[in-house]
């Protein structure tokens, strides 16, 4: 594949004084874990100036949005100081993305669209879309991203890349833009399933700063040990696909077979309403996390210095429809009918995969279901269901369309599960789809072993 530069691609925005430096050379020599590595940081995580004699080079954390667009922030995010201090450079642009967090295809973002390195006709997904642009154009080795309802594997799927999401609570979130508190994550992009397991190594870090950075001991000691390894397919999923991506599904499922793992069919229910739920609860603690921008506390004050009104006109089309939304469903004559029944789908949800998985989630109890499903140690699902559509045709499209592109990855999140995107073939051209595979809460870290022998 040929490679296209970051600026075509559009995946990395400049400092504040449009400084055009490579890299902030801040990193701890004594450490070499990830010594001499590229980082690329989302726009929603905070970084600081890379070093004194370049204190004029402020990096903007923006969110992508016209609100935050001269926001230096005084402090750096956890994840930001542990890739530092395991000798990481982190690049001075900072990733684009959708603006907050809120979109499928990067497209949402006052800097512009990122477009796909494979093809620059298309997106490419969102909204960590400029992270995953970024190591598919060679921009950087690895990037960090955030992963609300699959803002990092969706990407990685569309640009061919290797994506991370964490079980919730292992990273720490401190210093980085909230979205939906309940179900952000930071997440990791690389080139290789290797690479993001280093940098997984280096993020696993109880954060006291963090209330919601879960102890260590709360994680379950699962053995490592790669065998007797079964991997559940969704009964439903099938159907649903296109022909070209089913084809890519069933190869994947014949190469883990050819390796000794053993397949087997599964039921998830409630699967068919998660989708609702998730956006019922992103759109509701969206609209309660963003009211603190009203040019007081945080965010800038329009051209006429006037009032939180008028500061939040700036805010995009994309994310003041989620505030309205999120405002409804909390309001006293719809929190019973849609938001509080929409927790209760997302628990529903959970209880499925507990019923599934062969390890018990630490934290919440298995509770014994009707369908008895064979246990298993993962499950395997596409990331998405078609390749990443063009530019043209989302600039067409209805925003219901970019929230469908999320069946494949929001069930996750709304149970807080690990889950692991590898690329896995071509369907046209240079254009392919990720696959995902999923675990039990605290089983991160096989992933990335089941995920070397979906990448070999």
């Amino acid at each position: 594949m040929n490679r296209v530069g970051s600026e075509s691609v559009n995946a990395l925005v400049r400092p504040i004084d449009g400084l055009s430096l490579p890299l902030a050379i801040r990193s701890n020599q004594s450490s070499v874990k990830l010594k001499g590595w590229k980082v690329a940081i989302k726009a929603n995580i905070a970084t600081t100036s890379p070093s004194k004699t370049l204190d004029q080079v402020n990096p903007v954390t923006s969110c992508a949005s016209k609100v935050l667009s001269d926001y230096v922030s005084p402090f750096q995010a956890t994840v930001a100081n542990l890739i530092e201090s395991n000798g990481g450079e982190i690049l001075v642009d900072k990733a684009n993305m959708d603006e907050f967090g809120m979109g499928s295809y990067n497209v949402h973002s006052i800097y512009g669209p990122v477009k796909n390195p494979r093809d620059l006709s298309r997106v490419s997904g969102g909204s960590s879309g400029g992270s995953a642009a970024a190591v598919a154009s060679g921009s950087c080795r690895i990037a960090l991203g955030t992963d609300t309802g699959g803002s990092v594997r969706l990407p990685a799927s569309y640009c061919g890349v290797v994506g991370f999401k964490p079980s919730y609570g292992r990273f720490s979130r401190w210093g980085v833009v909230s979205y939906a508190s309940s179900l952000d994550t930071v997440g990791i992009l690389g080139k290789t399933v290797e690479d993001c397991e280093k940098v997984y190594d280096v993020l696993d870090w109880r954060d006291e700063k963090d209330p919601t950075s879960l102890a260590f001991n709360t994680f379950p000691q699962i053995s490592r040990e790669f065998k007797n390894i079964t991997v559940g397919i969704p009964a439903h999923v099938p159907s649903i696909l296109p022909e070209l991506t089913l084809c890519l599904y069933s190869n994947m499922i014949e190469k883990l077979e050819s390796k000794g793992v053993k397949i087997v069919p599964v039921t998830l229910d409630n699967h068919k309403h998660a989708l609702g739920a998730y956006y019922t609860i992103a759109s509701a603690e969206a609209s309660s996390n963003l009211a603190r921008f009203d040019g007081i506390r945080y965010g800038r004050l329009d051209e006429n210095n006037s009032g939180p009104e008028n500061v939040r006109n700036m805010f995009g089309d994309a994310v003041k429809k989620r505030i309205m939304l999120g405002s409804f469903v909390l309001g006293s004559n719809a929190y019973s009918s849609y938001f509080s029944q929409s927790q209760k789908i997302r628990r529903l949800i959970q209880i499925s995969y507990n019923d599934i998985f062969k390890q018990a989630h630490p934290i919440t109890p298995s509770i014994n279901s009707a369908r008895k499903n064979e246990k298993v140690d993962f499950i395997l699902t596409p990331a998405s269901s078609n390749i990443a559509p063009t530019l043209e045709k989302v600039a067409a499209g209805e925003l219901v369309d970019e929230f469908m592109d999320d069946v494949m990855t929001v069930p996750a999140s709304l149970a807080g599960l690990p889950a692991l995107v590898v690329p896995s073939g071509f369907i046209a051209g240079n254009m392919g789809v990720g696959m995902q595979i999923i675990g039990q809460f605290g089983d991160d870290k096989r992933l990335f072993r089941i995920g070397q022998e979906m990448e070999s």
